[in-house]
């Protein structure tokens, strides 16, 4: 597919004279990237590497192993087998509610229902999972609480059942033992009978088998390998996936055509059902995924220690009421699974590239991918019309007006001003902002401003503050 080279070519010439794409990926911090582009229901895939990978090679899915999950309990939902709203006192023994209780909260258990627990809304302790090098607990009873030899505390809970957000691997790992639970198997069983088989994802596993050779080892750095080179999560729901970009992309366009009503779709999952799931609880939360309300966009991403980064997205009208408008983005979408600490900022970089190049609409901002990481630049030159933000902004920057713009900051040397890989912010009256990076850096500026007043924001990426710059003397 043309937009994958494209996107390779773009990766290239990121450090002036094009160079091989690898190499400027390493020097982003990431040894390897597994790339997936879906358009019009059809998957394409890249890989770039510095090592021997290919698009069967298997990456941690990280807390992308969550929304999977959900998809299986909305299956399971739809065959009658639960329900959303029923409190987990109806799937879980006494015995099994002991492992969550403390004499304060055991009364405040069976107000959690299924749905919380989907949307972190539950009140439950434990974000997150570190993972074991070795010998990890060998039951889901051990981990919830908190019994050796389990590297983290008891799942319990820390707020009211649906007082607010409180993101929990713990809670899933709660949804993880009831489908066993209630189905009467082991959690990998599950999902592949679920999800899986019948989306024909042939490279996904929720149990890694002992014979698999083509995996792709956690890096610390582009050039240094981790030792061992991965964990083992045994909390499955909430971290264990090991998968590909194209089969994380087979379940996004299951949902696209379910969301679409196409009578093929109905057999995995109803239109209802799959609106259910991604209608937002607690915005931007839904059933597992992130579905920001009336953005068309579903997402999550995931990191596990100790390198395993990536990033889901997929565009859909998840309403059906006609108001989301996503033109060339529908049925569309994009996965990236990376090996290295940095891999965050490069799956952010690499969406936010290829929404530019297949002009997609801007990435709504709950999902943060411009907070995580400061855009590629673009080939070609900066979009006519910069020149309106010539000038000095704030106390210390000026935009200048040469060749090309400049940008000075305060008393240092200016630097070249690049365009960025990034969809523009659209204004009122047709107008859309100009964004630029920083060369050599890691700064970005959003030249726009709504009505007459024209602003320049400062985005430093990695969640850094975003700047609003006013013009200065006039």
């Amino acid at each position: 597919m043309a937009i994958l080279q494209d996107l390779e070519d773009l990766i290239a010439g990121q450090f002036g004279s094009p160079i091989p794409s690898s190499e400027a990926l390493a020097r982003l911090g990431v040894p390897a990237a597994s790339i997936a582009i879906l358009t019009d229901g059809a998957i394409s895939t890249k890989t770039i590497s510095t090592s021997d990978i290919d698009s069967d090679t298997l990456f941690q899915a990280c807390s992308i192993s969550k929304p999977i999950a959900a998809v299986a309990v909305f299956r399971a939902i739809q065959a009658g087998h639960l329900s959303a709203t029923a409190p987990i006192t109806r799937y879980l023994s006494p015995h099994q509610l002991r492992f969550l209780e403390t004499p304060q909260t055991k009364p405040l258990l069976q107000h959690i229902t299924l749905e919380m627990l989907l949307a972190h809304t539950s009140g439950l302790s434990v974000s997150s999972f570190p993972g074991y090098t070795h010998d990890p607990p060998s039951s889901i009873a051990t981990i919830l609480q908190g019994l050796p030899p389990s590297n983290t505390p008891q799942v319990h809970l820390e707020r009211f059942p649906g007082q607010r957000f409180q993101y929990s691997g713990g809670g899933f790992t709660v949804v993880q033992l009831i489908l066993e639970t209630v189905l009467h198997k082991p959690f990998p069983a599950i999902i592949h009978d679920l999800v899986f088989a019948p989306l024909h994802m042939r490279r996904s596993h929720y149990h890694l088998p002992a014979t698999e050779r083509n995996l792709a080892p956690a890096h610390d750095t582009a050039a240094t390998a981790h030792d061992p080179p991965y964990h083992t999560f045994p909390e499955l729901a909430a971290a264990g996936l090991w998968t590909t970009p194209a089969d994380l992309l087979r379940v996004i366009a299951a949902l696209q055509a379910s969301l679409a009503g196409t009578t093929a779709a109905d057999s995995f999952l109803p239109q209802a059902t799959a609106r259910a799931m991604l209608t937002a609880v607690h915005s931007p939360y839904a059933g597992g995924w992130l579905a920001p309300a009336g953005s068309g966009a579903l997402s999550h991403g995931g990191w596990n220690d100790p390198g395993y980064r990536c990033l889901l997205l997929g565009w859909a009208d998840i309403a059906g009421d006609g108001t989301t408008q996503l033109g060339p983005a529908a049925r569309s979408g994009i996965c990236v699974m990376t090996n290295a600490p940095r891999g965050l900022e490069a799956c952010a970089k690499l969406a936010l590239a290829a929404g530019y190049l297949l002009r997609w609409p801007a990435f709504p901002p709950a999902l943060a991918l411009d907070a995580a990481a400061i855009p590629l630049v673009a080939p070609g030159a900066v979009r006519a019309g910069w020149e309106e933000w010539v000038g000095c902004w704030g106390e210390r920057w000026h935009v200048l007006r040469g060749k090309v713009p400049m940008l000075k900051f305060a008393s240092l040397p200016p630097v070249r001003l690049l365009p960025a890989a990034v969809a523009p912010r659209r204004y009122g009256a047709g107008r859309c902002s100009i964004d630029v990076v920083v060369e050599g850096l890691e700064v970005m500026l959003r030249l726009g401003g709504e009505g007459g007043e024209r602003v320049v924001e400062v985005r430093p990426g990695r969640e850094g503050e975003v700047d609003v710059l006013r013009r200065m003397g006039g």
